[in-house]
């Protein structure tokens, strides 16, 4: 266990922490040109024109492992926050920075994406363009999407669950902050097992347990709704407390940096046999037990691999001070809460066009970029905004400027 005062900025996990918000985005932009949605997400809308299966792997590939290494980050620095700052002023500090964005965020941000998603939605199965859509139109919709198993009366906070679940996880911080305590005097052993191979096997086992519950050991279900959905808090909630133990060791990191390139290879094994795995189990007929087991044993391996795999090469790679770092690391806060409304309206635009699915993506990424950051570089950074978000005001020219100086 690593016993001095935790003082040092952790740039390449920063780098890391903004990247996987970032990826967001690209999985937004992407999503709604899916040739083949999981069974799981019924009645998803997809753009009836414009279809690839090289969205529906890249929708996976991004799934398989981004919420997971965010949630494991987020207990890392969860666990630097306590050490710096004490358990209380921690909590004053997650109330501010997360439950707040959230409560505010569910009645300003949410409610015009749940617009414009519906939008999107009746442009693509009745082909209407409305901004406000009529009831008689609301209600036919409904009916469909409840006679194919929707779940339609769930009320939804959409891409804001990852707030709500923050705030799940931080209430197991005094069991985290205990669980370190307890085990310090097998610190030593803990942080050469963490750091060695056998720990890669034993997360993917425990991991496997937990995704038992999701049909095709894929989590794409539940966690998007207001109702807590156990077994989604449960498989996430791991690797906040995954992330919060690894900060007591955080030598450990120098492993992942170690380990990185053979967990690369072994990704490039699993995430197509994953995939292929949860195939056989959404297609398969009597009893597929077997599937299952396939499905959450590879998924499980297949996450943990690529989450060694970003992190080690995001500390060989970005552990440094960087305009760069530090933009993408302030801004992707913002840009995360606010990139659907962007997506959303130019997806919901685009449907009455047979374009490419790859050139309706450039062009809804291209309309997240431009409105997420510009609306950070000039209204936020240096607003109350940014004071509410961050804390802190910043004052940071644009990344390829600054670079120059």
């Amino acid at each position: 266990m690593t016993t001095t005062n935790d003082s040092r900025r952790y740039y390449g996990l920063d780098a890391l922490r903004g990247g996987m918000m970032l990826l967001g985005i690209v999985l937004h932009a992407g999503e709604f040109y899916l040739t083949d949605p999981p069974p799981q997400a019924a009645g998803f809308p997809v753009d009836p024109q414009s279809q690839s299966y090289f969205f529906d792997l890249v929708f996976h590939f991004i799934h398989s492992f981004r919420m997971p290494l965010f949630f494991v980050l987020a207990g890392f620095f969860a666990a630097l926050l306590v050490e710096r700052r004490g358990m209380a002023a921690t909590y004053k500090d997650r109330a501010k920075r997360i439950l707040a964005p959230l409560v505010v965020g569910c009645v300003t941000i949410v409610p015009l994406t749940l617009l414009l998603f519906l939008d999107f939605v009746l442009a693509a199965q009745f082909g209407l363009m409305q901004l406000i859509p009529e009831r008689e139109h609301i209600d036919r919709l409904k009916r469909e999407l409840m006679a194919i198993g929707a779940p339609v009366d769930q009320p939804t906070i959409l891409h804001f669950w990852f707030l709500l679940y923050l705030c799940y996880f931080y209430l197991l911080m005094p069991v985290c902050r205990y669980l370190v305590r307890v085990t310090e005097p097998a610190a030593g052993r803990i942080t050469a097992f963490l750091a060695s191979p056998a720990a890669l096997v034993f997360l993917g086992i425990y991991t496997s347990a937990t995704l038992w519950p999701f049909r095709g050991g894929q989590v794409l279900e539940g966690f998007l709704f207001l109702k807590p959905h156990l077994p989604s808090i449960a498989y996430y909630g791991s690797f906040f407390v995954y992330g919060y133990v690894i900060h007591a060791h955080r030598d450990v990191l120098k492993a992942f940096e170690r380990l990185a390139p053979a967990c690369t290879g072994l990704a490039l094994v699993f995430f197509p046999a994953s995939l292929y795995a949860s195939h056989l189990e959404y297609h398969g007929v009597g009893d597929i037990t077997y599937y299952h087991l396939m499905a959450v044993v590879l998924n499980s391996f297949c996450t943990w691999t690529l989450i060694y795999a970003f992190t080690g090469l995001m500390q060989r790679l970005f552990d440094r001070e960087s305009p760069w770092i530090l933009y993408i690391s302030r801004s992707a806060y913002w840009a995360y809460l606010v990139h659907m409304v962007f997506i959303l309206l130019s997806a919901w635009l685009l449907v009455p066009y047979a374009l490419p699915a790859w050139a309706k993506f450039a062009i809804n990424l291209l309309a997240a970029a431009v409105g997420c950051f510009v609306t950070y570089h000039y209204f936020v950074q240096r607003t109350l905004v940014s004071l509410f978000l961050h804390g802190k005001r910043f004052d940071q020219d644009w990344p390829w400027r600054a670079a120059r100086r």
